[in-house]
């Protein structure tokens, strides 16, 4: 038997889709990238601004986790560096428009916050940190039925690699809507085997 084995390992990339930059009327906006990471991982966006932009409004297009065809979501700007978060996880952004301009440089990229597709996860490695910590996933929410939760010692820099033996399975339902979101705290480092 033969399976294909892809890993990843989050973190925030803030420009990943749109470098800062001005914004001086409504329009469609120009994109770096339209996949949000691979094999169907999703992200949550953040829309950042060095000024107050939180009077304009950003339409997102593309696939999200969880949602059957299309998703679109409207979000806000944001607001002197504190960036505005999106709702879902993106897995591929079509198109971002603005309803107008921008008082700052926009930027718009994701932040560590990710999520697993219909998937196997067939391994964790990490890097503790100096507190005792966790690796947990959740279906469909960070408050949803805990799939897998692996307790991280408090000892900086301590190394692991844990094995889910046949895998643990990350999405139930027929239609495929389900997702499993990945929350990590006390943890330097960490990477999600999967198959």
């Amino acid at each position: 038997m033969h399976t294909d084995t892809w890993a990843v390992s989050p973190a925030a990339s803030l420009s990943y889709y749109r470098a800062a930059a001005a914004i001086s009327g409504a329009g469609a906006l120009t994109l770096l990238k339209s996949e949000a990471v691979f094999n169907g991982v999703g992200v949550k966006l953040v829309i950042n601004s060095t000024g107050n932009d939180s009077g304009t409004t950003y339409t997102v297009v593309g696939s999200a986790l969880g949602v059957n065809g299309v998703a679109t979501e409207t979000q806000a700007g944001g607001n002197s560096g504190t960036g505005t978060i999106s709702t879902y996880y993106w897995q591929s952004v079509t198109s971002i428009t603005a309803d107008g301009a921008a008082t700052g440089n926009v930027n718009i990229g994701f932040n560590a916050s990710w999520a697993l597709p219909r998937t196997r996860i067939r391994g964790v490695h990490y890097v503790g940190a100096a507190s005792a910590g966790s690796i947990v996933v959740n279906l469909n929410a960070t408050t949803g039925t805990q799939i897998l939760k692996i307790d991280t010692p408090a000892t900086a820099t301590w190394a692991e690699y844990v094995n889910c033996g046949g895998g643990l399975l990350v999405g139930r339902s027929a239609g495929l809507t389900d997702f499993g979101v990945i929350t990590a705290t006390q943890v330097t480092l960490y990477t999600v085997f999967c198959s």
